[in-house]
């Protein structure tokens, strides 16, 4: 169960923010915790549930973004909705090939999937309210199962939330399918911290009803059964929201039409919130490597950069071998692909944001896992997002090798 956006320091001292959540707070003292889990980079939602399945960073699996578009023109920019963009196994493949059943409800990157029954995350980016379209989730779910899911639900109230839903339909594929592997990714903490700030008064009730859903899910499946709650990345907040496309712009890097609307140039970009990749064409001339070196230099006179990675650097942390720099976003500051106005101006629709470097203060994500031959209240330190996959992996009895995962399993006994 992803809990989409989840800090540690919350569930470990939610005390200390005045924070609500029984649930999490039983499962740590019952089971086995991170006191922080490292996540990838960029530190965001697609990248990283890709890496969770897999046990591989981005650079091997091959999602690098949550956009599967580079064109920053666009008026609708695809996401990485599909599971044929993974390049290595899943844990659903490996389940599979075991020959256990597996349901997923909202997982990322899981579409097309090989899993028994799914209902994936995806929308119609071109829809009049994409996230309110269930569409497209229904045409890419195993056939007839969104149907069965939704003659199933009992009647809910107007105002219930995209998480209960998502845990209602996962509650029914337990009840009547039976799966030996149960996925389900919530993303109203998310969202609430993207909206709000990762720790104001909408994201911490946000997360009580995470909590909530938390607890229908483990009193539904029972103490014999390994449970195991995990997130993404955390969050951190943001008063700043930067614009690199505009530096690059002025540089002559984009190219404009007669009506002043932004088109490819010489550059493609992938904005990530507290990251922004950079991608060359077509091999660059000497001047144009000199145009983007001037717009980098003007965007971090404004603060907003803490640092500037090239290819060597991503290569190391297991990110985009195709991006030519990646500008990593200072404390305070987010990066966006507004094309207008001012290079640098007051955040106004967002005050959180993750995509950072995974080592930098906030962007920890957790890990609690309970279950039969977990130890209680053990403390497992900090761990890597690549061990996740292995770990659930050695949890189903999977063989050995069944994922390409390096990583070493979490001892959870």
């Amino acid at each position: 169960m992803s809990i989409d956006g989840l800090r540690p320091d919350l569930v470990r001292r939610p005390r200390h923010f005045n924070l609500k959540i029984p649930t999490l707070r039983r499962l740590l003292k019952s089971g086995a915790s991170a006191s922080a889990v490292e996540s990838v980079y960029p530190s965001t939602t697609y990248p990283a549930h890709a890496t969770l399945a897999t046990g591989v960073y981005p650079r091997v699996h091959g999602i690098y973004s949550h956009l599967d578009s580079r064109d920053p023109s666009a008026a609708a920019r695809p996401w990485h909705w599909f599971a044929r963009a993974i390049r290595v196994p899943a844990l659903w493949d490996a389940a599979r090939a075991a020959g256990l059943k597996t349901a997923s409800v909202g997982w990322p990157v899981s579409a097309g999937a090989a899993i028994d029954y799914n209902l994936p995350e995806i929308w119609d980016p071109l829809a009049p309210d994409p996230y309110q379209s269930f569409e497209a989730a229904a045409q890419n779910s195993t056939p007839g199962l969104f149907e069965e899911v939704r003659a199933a639900l009992p009647a809910l109230p107007p105002d219930t939330t995209h998480d209960h839903l998502r845990t209602e339909a996962a509650l029914h594929l337990w009840r009547c399918h039976h799966p030996d592997l149960l996925l389900l990714h919530l993303v109203g903490y998310d969202s609430a911290s993207h909206h709000f700030g990762p720790l104001s008064k909408e994201a911490m009730r946000a997360l009580e009803q995470s909590d909530e859903e938390i607890a229908q899910v483990q009193k539904a499946i029972g103490a014999e059964v390994n449970f195991v709650v995990v997130s993404d990345h955390g969050f951190v907040p943001v008063e700043k929201e930067v614009s690199p496309q505009i530096a690059l712009w002025d540089e002559g890097l984009f190219g404009c039409t007669k009506t002043g609307e932004l088109v490819l140039k010489k550059l493609g970009a992938i904005h990530a919130g507290g990251s922004f990749a950079i991608y060359w064409l077509k091999p660059p001339t000497k001047q144009e490597w000199r145009a983007l070196t001037a717009a980098v230099e003007r965007i971090a006179r404004t603060g907003a950069v803490a640092e500037v990675l090239g290819r060597k650097q991503l290569r190391k942390l297991g990110a985009d071998p195709d991006a030519a720099i990646i500008l990593d976003a200072a404390p305070g500051f987010f990066f966006s692909d507004r094309i207008y106005g001012p290079l640098v101006r007051d955040a106004v629709e967002d005050r959180g944001t993750h995509g950072q470097l995974p080592s930098a203060p906030g962007l920890e994500a957790c890990f609690v896992a309970v279950g039969p031959g977990i130890k209680k209240g053990k403390n497992l330190g900090r761990i890597l997002l690549t061990q996740v996959a292995p770990t659930l992996a050695r949890l189903l009895d999977l063989p050995a090798g069944a994922l390409d995962s390096k990583a070493r399993p979490i001892d959870l006994a």
